[in-house]
């Protein structure tokens, strides 16, 4: 692996320093996944169980639609992860206040425990690495995010970003 010490310019990235900052991406995404991997074992969920639980939580008022344009899988996988989370007492499907003909997607107070066991460790690395980095790479390091994501995930994310 590179040293991560260095420092570059936008004005003269390499590929090889490109490849530094994907391979960087890599290795936070498995790390995470790990963090939370024994805990979903647990409750017999999978990463899919946990984007629900975490997507509920954050008060975006989703509906099954909104579900499947933003995990991008079938209705049938989609049908199977809300189901168990709903016998499971962790999710509840509530008529849209804006739209009668659509549900939104709510965690329970069981939800709600759950989803804070599976993010508080997420936080706390994030806030240590905060912590350690200081505000200029903060403030940094949320434009690059930004940059990254699409522009239907910036549209979700509008009202916090």
């Amino acid at each position: 692996m590179t040293n991560l010490n260095n420092i570059f310019s936008p004005l003269f990235l390499k590929n090889k320093e490109l490849k530094v900052a994907f391979e960087l991406l890599f290795f936070t995404i498995k790390d995470f996944d790990k963090n939370i991997s024994f805990l979903l074992k647990k409750f017999s969920y999978n990463k899919t169980h946990f984007a629900v639980i975490f997507l509920a939580s954050n008060n975006y008022y989703l509906t099954i639609k909104d579900l499947l344009t933003i995990l991008d899988i079938k209705k049938q996988s989609l049908s199977k992860i809300i189901n168990k989370l709903k016998s499971d007492g962790v999710i509840v499907l509530k008529k849209s206040k804006k739209d009668k003909r659509k549900k939104n997607i709510y965690l329970t107070k069981k939800g709600i425990k759950i989803e804070k066991k599976l993010t508080e460790k997420q936080i706390h690395n994030i806030a240590n690495a905060y912590k350690n980095a200081g505000t200029d790479s903060i403030n940094g390091f949320k434009k690059i995010l930004v940059n990254l994501i699409s522009k239907n995930s910036k549209n979700i994310l509008r009202k916090k970003i």
